[in-house]
């Protein structure tokens, strides 16, 4: 059942010549937001969209860093095991020497063959970095670049 204030209160403002203006001003407004709400929305999506590829081109960059970190961690450990096998030998060798000359010559040899390690070292982490740094290129699009 109606209210009946409700009721004679809307018959009079049908009654009075300006009551269809309200009504019309408030259904104009509503026209002009409904645009501007829909263009909002379109504008967060797209947000939405470009931060959480954002997010996956950042966990993919962190797990080819990661990768790398590791690749270089084990050339280094086994540079270091290659080093102390020498160094062993070296002094194995020493202790074996004959001659200061003889001894003179092993201390050279080995410090050519821990140089020559270590470039080596060097250029293969060098080729890792380069392969990873290519890796991560390969995860942006064209226009990150």
């Amino acid at each position: 059942m109606a209210d009946p204030d409700t009721d004679k209160t809307r018959q009079a403002a049908d009654k009075t010549p300006n009551a269809e203006a309200p009504r019309q001003d408030a259904e104009g407004l509503q026209g002009q937001a409904n645009p501007m709400l829909d263009t909002a929305s379109r504008v967060s999506q797209e947000a939405m969209r470009r931060t959480s590829e954002n997010l996956e081109l950042m966990k993919r960059l962190a797990e080819t860093m990661i990768s790398s970190a590791r690749q270089a961690s084990s050339e280094m450990a086994e540079w270091t095991r290659q080093v102390s096998e020498r160094q062993a030998e070296a002094m194995r060798q020493i202790t074996q020497a004959r001659s200061m000359e003889e001894v003179l010559d092993i201390q050279n040899r080995y410090i050519r063959e821990n140089l020559q390690a270590l470039l080596d070292l060097n250029a293969k982490i060098a080729r890792v970095s380069a392969d990873k740094a290519d890796e991560a290129s390969g995860h942006l699009e064209p226009g990150d670049r």
